[in-house]
């Protein structure tokens, strides 16, 4: 008979009934504890050692103690506690008012869902009533993206429950983002760059407005940077190097630099006189002046971020090199730059598939040619024989 190897699995131990086995550890007191599971062996030891995690936690206080953890709240008083510390984050400068309003609205629309829920205790809200929530969205016509920006709202929501202590994990964990379609990224072509530099080419100079308009437009589509990344304070003339611009605050926190190209410096140039930086704008106004300028060129459906995608379509079908667009847009992976021009990609291979088979057979054609005269008859029985043998 087979006996039992007691040291197999440290405070791992059969209990009486079979396939259950008692845990043994300590808590963050010291105390002794045990608890029954019921599963393998192999399955307890790992239940032991999530539970001596947790207990670290809570000793290096990055978790709440079960003895000091506060009532569990019910929704409105969640958001209630929520939305005073985002005040303060805002009021500090380190938030912006805007994403406040967005994760109210997402609030909201979850109320609206179920009015019950706002009154309920945290962790009785569990995740077949997010899930529910994502069907009736959907159902009431909202776009997936649109949906998506609801959960990720909400999941701001419970994380905040979860860093104060008043839940172990939140009922998002389990609930996943609704799949959005994949679709190439919009981009100025060349027939609209063409009346985009028409319309430039007719502005008032004298017309601060205008200048502005047709300023910003160029700085955008000759170096990516997203809206916020070009004006002051992120942006300054302490970045403005001799022959390079370095953004020093990207998306993901990170420094950008790229070549001041001619057109860039001409724009900068003209704009010298301005204090602090080049573009003392803020969002609003910016978006007001190119959306005047595609107007003006007759393209409706473009903003400013259409400026920074265009930029990168067209530089990538200069460069041919994904990895160096990718670093000219300052993307977190290269995989992000793929998803986004997935489609000019594609349509770009097919191109270069056909400039490959006019390149070898232009390579095979001069061969045959010096090859004691094959004909272009003779050519082809050579390929039937050598696909024969």
């Amino acid at each position: 008979m087979a006996t039992y190897n007691k040291h197999r699995y440290p405070g791992i131990r059969p209990a009486k009934q079979l396939g259950t086995w008692t845990i043994d550890y300590k808590d963050h007191l010291g105390r002794r504890r045990q608890i029954s599971f019921k599963g393998t062996e192999a399955d307890a030891a790992k239940r032991r050692r999530d539970i001596l995690s947790e207990v670290d936690k809570i000793k290096h206080g990055l978790k709440a103690a079960p003895e000091k953890r506060a009532a569990v709240p019910i929704l409105s008083n969640l958001w209630r506690a929520f939305e005073e510390d985002r005040r303060l984050k805002i009021d500090a400068g380190s938030m912006d008012d805007k994403t406040l309003i967005r994760c109210r609205c997402s609030y909201r629309n979850l109320i609206d869902y179920d009015t019950s829920l706002e009154h309920r205790q945290i962790d009785k809200i569990k995740s077949k009533d997010l899930e529910g929530f994502k069907a009736y969205r959907r159902e009431k016509g909202c776009a997936p993206e649109g949906v998506n920006v609801d959960l990720r709202k909400l999941k701001t929501l419970f994380n905040f429950a979860v860093k104060k202590g008043l839940l172990e994990t939140s009922p998002l964990a389990e609930v996943s983002f609704v799949t959005v379609p994949k679709s190439d990224v919009r981009f100025l072509n060349g027939d609209e760059l063409r009346s985009l530099q028409s319309a430039m080419d007719r502005i008032d100079s004298a017309n601060a407005f205008q200048r502005d308009a047709k300023d910003l437009v160029l700085f955008y589509l000759h170096t990516g940077a997203r809206a916020s990344e070009a004006l002051y304070p992120t942006f300054t003339w302490e970045y403005d190097g001799q022959n390079a611009i370095r953004f020093p605050r990207t998306k993901q926190g990170k420094t950008r630099t790229i070549p001041k190209v001619d057109a860039v410096k001409a724009v900068l140039e003209s704009r010298k006189h301005i204090p602090d930086g080049p573009f003392h704008l803020d969002k609003d106004q910016v978006y007001k002046r190119v959306k005047w300028l595609m107007g003006e060129a007759g393209i409706s459906d473009a903003s400013t971020h259409t400026l920074r995608k265009t930029a990168g379509a067209w530089y990538y079908m200069a460069t041919k090199d994904i990895f160096a667009t990718s670093k000219f847009l300052g993307h977190s992976t290269v995989v992000v730059t793929e998803q986004h021009y997935a489609g000019l990609i594609q349509s770009l291979q097919v191109e270069y598939a056909r400039q490959f088979e006019t390149a070898l057979n232009l390579q095979l054609a001069c061969n045959f040619r010096g090859n004691g005269g094959y004909s272009r008859v003779n050519k082809q029985e050579a390929f039937s024989t050598v696909s024969t043998n």
